[in-house]
Formats: structure tokens, sequence, C-alpha cells
């Protein structure tokens, strides 16, 4: 697989601002860019009222800091009820997934695990739904976060975790120097190794939006304009309000789940 050129996505600034979502502009270069006018978090820290369906059960390696297995999670497929999703929404397109943990996140969590694993869940429901993609956590690890923002941030978790031949890297963070609320690579071809990215911790629910917005950008998607109406994830406006995509976006999720899974 040969390593596309990238750009960075920014979503969810760790600041605050009280009435909708200020503007961002992209640029796609080569060169890693960044955006600057960063997309404030959620208002509200908000956590799943139910936990996500896991479509099947699931071992995952738990792994050191060395990427050396240590230990092993069973996540057990959850029971059909009538508020779980529907059977029919287990894609057969399995793509594995790491997910890692800050020393601030495990230290605020003695769940971490099931915490992360229920955010990456809720996250695949409408990739299920709408692609027949199931993303399965695969391996949990710990990381000890490093950089003074959130890009830089995203970088030492590609630096640290990137080449233990999972799909998806996916960290979760409770950095203070992480100023956003996700962050990912946006790849234009598939990706050498894994696709990268880090959500902040904004309850459950809120990481879970933030997570499909940002595992979006690992297939290619880029942003909707704001004040453009269109009701899309991938719109800021929308982006803690829906778990769809607009059929422009659908289309390229389509074209290129080809560089992931089996």
């Amino acid at each position: 697989m040969k390593k596309s050129a990238f750009i960075l996505s920014l979503i969810l600034s760790a600041s605050f601002i009280p009435f909708g979502f200020v503007d961002a502009h992209e640029e796609t270069n080569t060169a890693p860019q960044y955006i600057r006018d960063k997309l404030p978090q959620h208002r509200e820290f908000t956590n799943l009222t139910e936990h996500p369906k896991t479509e099947k059960t699931v071992k995952a390696n738990v792994l050191n800091k060395n990427g050396q297995i240590i230990d092993q999670k069973v996540f057990e497929k959850t029971a059909d009820s009538t508020n779980s999703s529907s059977t029919t929404d287990q894609g057969t397109q399995k793509v594995t997934v790491l997910a890692v943990a800050d020393e601030e996140y495990k230290a605020a969590y003695p769940d971490w695990q099931s915490r992360i694993q229920s955010i990456v869940e809720k996250a695949d429901d409408a990739f299920n739904r709408d692609h027949n993609i199931d993303f399965e956590v695969k391996g949990l690890g710990e990381w000890g976060s490093s950089g003074q923002n959130s890009e830089q941030i995203l970088a030492d978790l590609s630096k640290d975790w990137d080449g233990q031949e999972y799909d998806f890297v996916i960290g979760f963070t409770r950095d203070a120097n992480f100023d956003a609320g996700g962050i990912g690579y946006v790849y234009n071809s598939e990706p050498f190794g894994s696709a990268i990215s880090v959500n902040l911790d904004q309850g459950t629910a809120n990481t879970a939006k933030a997570t499909q917005h940002e595992l979006s950008h690992n297939f290619g998607l880029g942003h909707d304009p704001q004040g453009s109406g269109i009701k899309c994830i991938m719109n800021y406006d929308y982006a803690y309000s829906v778990d769809y995509w607009d059929p422009e976006h659908n289309e390229t999720i389509e074209k290129n789940k080809i560089w992931y899974g089996n």
C-alpha cells in the first residue's frame, strides 16, 4: 500500500462559543495543512443513555506502550432488544480498530476499555446502516500523549502507534493541550499503515459523534459549507445532531471503503 498525501481536518475546538459554530477554511496540498479556524466542542458534556449494540462477540488484545500483548478483553455480543440496532446492521465488511487512551483518560475512567469500545460501536452504527462497514475493536492500548496542541498530539499518536497492522488507530484524550474536540487525517488514497484520528473526551455521546466525523475524514471526506443548510455530519452546523451523510459523501465512502478491511 502506498501512503497518500493527506490534510489535517480539525473539528470541535476546546473553547466554548455559546451560539452556533465558527467558520472554517480548508486547504489541500501535498504537505499537511491545518485548519486554523476551529469549530468549538459541544457546549454540553453528554453521555450515551444506553450501551450501543455490539454486533458480535469480539476479543481484543490489550497492548502495553511498547505494543506487546499483555492481556485480552472480550466484548460480548449485545443481546437483541427493542432499543438496539437491527440485526441487519451487521456490516459484512469488517475493519479493525486499535483504540488507545492516554494517561489522563485512563486516570479519569477505570472502565476506560469498555468506555472507548462503546464510543466506537456507537460511531459505527451509521457505517453499518448505510455502507455495510463494521468497525471492530481488536486492540486496546495506552498512550502517553504529548504535544502543545491537537495537531502535535495527533502526530504523536501516529508516531507511537502507526504500523500495528490495524485499519484504524483511534486515540481518546483528556490532555489539557488538546485544543479541539476531534482531529484526523484526510487521505486521498489508500493509506500506508493505519488511518489515524484523536478525539477529546466530551462524554460518550458527543465523542461518538466526533469519532464518526473523524473516521469519515479517514475515508477521504471533506466538509460541507457552514450555512449551506446541508444536513450532514460533515457540516459543522450539524456535527452533533445528525449521524448521516449527504449523497456526495455517501458516494465517496462507497468508492473509498475498499481501502480498509476484508
